[in-house]
């Protein structure tokens, strides 16, 4: 019984050493983002984080004590075996959550959660982003830091329950009520309140905050909490009375008009990842996007424009249906939620307008074609309207031969028409069909030089379109699905990281 305990004790202490580790880890990722932090702040991460790293531990301790009582009659080979094989797999889930983490808080500005699961059912266009170089450190590193982990357990750890003999059967009540003990530590103590993120949060700084939460722990709270999205909300608003409020609110005094018919042609470039900090004259970085400010100057500009949200998905729902981002899932994922969603495409549709969706990727992504087929989109233009050599880019097809088609397509279009273009180029990995604009090797120098590949061809597209006899009908709508963490690295909850333009 006592090999059994110090097991149990060692195994405790293996976790939460781990998890510190692994925490210091992340901080040294993040550096840029440590010279914020104060001495003492720093030394609250790791204590304010042990408790978190403590519940977790918690729940594989509970685990282990239940398969203890299970296994009393077990021999210690056979134990050893059994919790070789259990510790292996919670290092290879475990690294690969930490591991991912760290990357994805670079980008994202919060630590893992449940968003990542969304992308699993089209895995091909989520390993898209990665370059294949990464892709192939990351499954080297997985690998290396499951082997070292799992040796150092081996070590420090499993060692000596050689020594522990068979269990007796009157112990199976004792390990039951050590696993019925583990609710203390998952719960985060004897307060009311069990363990949640806000427990590890005590600074005003909230990379720290950030930096206490343990990733798995979190995830594993953020799976909990997500909700289905099917839930059916009772109307508290009679009809009539809802549409006589509305269209108070849309009264207006005057109109001012600045088109010359009143069905014209509609086409929409959504343009992926174009914040305001590329176009300069919303005060971006000169230089990155000049088609784009040579047409901000000839066309209406809208520069108080905010973006809906941080991700594409959320972007075309917010174009296209005026739907607002949703803070853990998007509805775009939920077909009987995005289906009941007036769009602008499906008014148009039901005004006689022709609807066409081009996009160079893969639209089964995100759920992409099930909402654009229930917005009335008659045609989409994808990867596969195109030649094989063409598919060059890990998402499909660069923007240069999607503006080709769809500039093709307006030449025998037939009138009225709405046409919707997403672009894809400036996406990561940010590879391009081009030269480097920016010289440099960094992420920020390669995104850069893909937002300027892509302003290139719309620059061209528009310059051989303004030639055409159906331009003089046509308005062209420019807007960013989304913006950017580079080139300012801006907080995710900082509002300047949602500035996008419009014209």
């Amino acid at each position: 019984m006592k090999k059994h305990l110090t097991f149990n004790l060692r195994y405790f202490a293996f976790w939460i050493i781990l998890f510190a580790i692994y925490r210091l880890a992340f901080a040294i990722y993040q550096f840029e983002n440590l010279s914020s932090v104060k001495f003492n702040e720093f030394i609250n991460i790791f204590l304010r984080g042990a408790w978190m790293d403590a519940s977790l531990a918690g729940y594989v301790l509970l685990i282990t004590f239940l398969l203890q009582s299970l296994l009393f009659y077990a021999s210690a080979p056979i134990l050893k075996k059994i919790f070789g094989g259990f510790t292996l797999l919670l290092l290879l889930i475990i690294n690969l959550v930490v591991i991912s983490d760290m990357e994805l808080y670079r980008n994202w500005g919060f630590r893992i959660d449940a968003t990542p699961l969304l992308y699993l059912k089209t895995p091909k266009e989520a390993m898209a982003s990665v370059k294949t170089p990464i892709l192939i450190l990351f499954i080297l590193i997985i690998t290396a830091l499951t082997y070292l982990t799992h040796l150092a357990y081996q070590k420090s750890v499993a060692k000596k329950l050689d020594e522990a003999k068979p269990l007796k059967w009157w112990y199976i009540p004792i390990m039951l009520f050590l696993a019925a003990t583990m609710i203390i530590p998952i719960r985060g103590g004897f307060g009311i309140a069990p363990m949640n993120p806000g427990k590890v949060y005590f600074s005003q700084n909230s990379f720290c905050n950030h930096a206490a939460l343990n990733p798995v722990w979190n995830m594993m709270y953020s799976i909990s909490k997500s909700s289905t999205m099917n839930k059916s909300y009772r109307v508290e608003i009679d009809k009539d009375i809802a549409a006589q409020r509305f269209s108070e609110l849309m009264r207006t005094d005057s109109t001012f008009k600045v088109l010359k018919t009143d069905r014209p042609n509609i086409v929409i470039i959504l343009l992926e990842s174009m914040g305001s900090n590329l176009i300069e004259p919303l005060g971006g970085l000169p230089g990155v996007t000049p088609n784009i400010n040579r047409l901000a100057n000839k066309g209406l500009f809208f520069t108080g424009a905010n973006a809906s949200g941080d991700r594409s998905d959320k972007g075309i729902i917010a174009v296209l249906a005026g739907f607002p981002a949703q803070p853990t899932q998007s509805v775009i994922k939920y077909p009987t939620k995005s289906r009941k969603l007036a769009t602008l495409s499906g008014v148009l549709h039901n005004c006689g307008y022709n609807t066409t969706f081009y996009y160079g990727g893969d639209p089964d992504f995100a759920n992409i074609r099930s909402f654009l087929y229930h917005a009335k989109f008659q045609r989409l233009v994808t990867q596969d309207d195109f030649p094989k050599n063409y598919r060059n880019l890990k998402w499909g097809v660069h923007d240069e031969h999607v503006f080709n088609y769809l500039l093709s397509d307006l030449d025998t279009a037939k009138t009225p028409f709405f046409k919707m273009f997403f672009t894809l180029s400036s996406h990561e990995p940010f590879e391009i069909p081009a030269k480097q604009k920016f010289k440099g090797g960094s992420e920020v120098e390669q995104f850069l030089s893909s937002a300027y590949y892509t302003d290139s061809c719309l620059g061209s597209f528009m310059n051989k379109a303004i030639q055409k006899e159906w331009f003089k009908n046509t308005l062209f709508i420019l807007i960013a699905d989304h913006s950017h963490r580079h080139p300012n690295n801006f907080a995710n909850h900082d509002p300047r990281r949602y500035r996008i333009p419009m014209i």
